[in-house]
């Protein structure tokens, strides 16, 4: 997984480059930067004793583009991490008592977002935007793992760990015990405000996953949707 993070910012990077250099500085109103920072993420499910956040961080290239000096659109392509904390989550799976133990998503995604953009100058050197508008991904990697809290499974473990973005086999000489698993593809809403000062930028976000994308599951009527709040900085080239 390594090796394909390294390969993705290289690319973008020369992206990034590339576009630059052929726009003119004296005509454009494109914009690029960079930008990472912390994820705080869970997810809005229908059976779960407790939800709870889970850390998590994102990191890519921005691209900017302004109609006016007011109005324009952001975009760009980042890694970002998400998941959530589940206690007691698909309680239809537990035979007898009250179920004990905590469900960890854990969400690697490649996101392209796009959203509108409204600026407002304070000063010379300060902007404050205004930015709202929808954000696609796709799932590229992480782990899903059950942890027991009391009790242990039958192979004396506490813990099951299992591709989160695949067909849930936690036991390839017992392939047909699955865990649960969610789609790749994630579809959103989004809104945040971002704090532009020259060159630099402190940003605060949310965004709030569409569509269900829960994909197997023990019980058939279990829905499962991102929700993500994020603290960025930037800087813009």
């Amino acid at each position: 997984m390594n090796d394909l993070i390294k390969k993705i910012f290289f690319i973008c990077f020369l992206l990034l480059v590339v576009v630059k250099s052929n726009v003119s500085a004296q005509t454009s109103k494109f914009e690029f930067g960079v930008r990472g920072g912390l994820n705080l993420s869970t997810a809005i499910v229908n059976d779960a004793a407790a939800i709870k956040f889970k850390s998590g961080y994102h990191i890519g290239g921005t691209v900017d583009y302004f109609f006016t000096q007011k109005f324009g659109l952001q975009s760009g392509l980042f890694l970002s991490e998400k998941g959530s904390k589940l206690v007691g989550f698909n309680s239809g799976s537990y035979v007898g008592g009250k179920p004990d133990y905590t469900f960890t998503f854990n969400e690697l995604y490649l996101k392209l977002p796009l959203y509108l953009v409204f600026r407002k100058s304070i000063s010379d050197k300060f902007n404050v935007n205004i930015c709202f508008g929808t954000y696609f991904a796709y799932g590229i990697g992480g782990k899903t793992k059950r942890t027991l809290h009391n009790g242990i499974f039958s192979d004396g473990s506490t813990e099951r760990e299992w591709n989160t973005f695949g067909n849930g086999v936690y036991d390839e000489s017992r392939d047909w015990l699955r865990g649960e698993t969610l789609n790749q593809f994630d579809f959103g809403a989004g809104i945040k405000v971002d704090f532009e000062y020259n060159k630099f930028i402190l940003g605060i976000g949310l965004e709030s996953g569409i569509i269900d994308i829960m994909a197997t599951s023990i019980q058939e009527d279990i829905h499962y949707r991102n929700e993500n709040i994020s603290v960025s900085v930037g800087y813009r080239f």
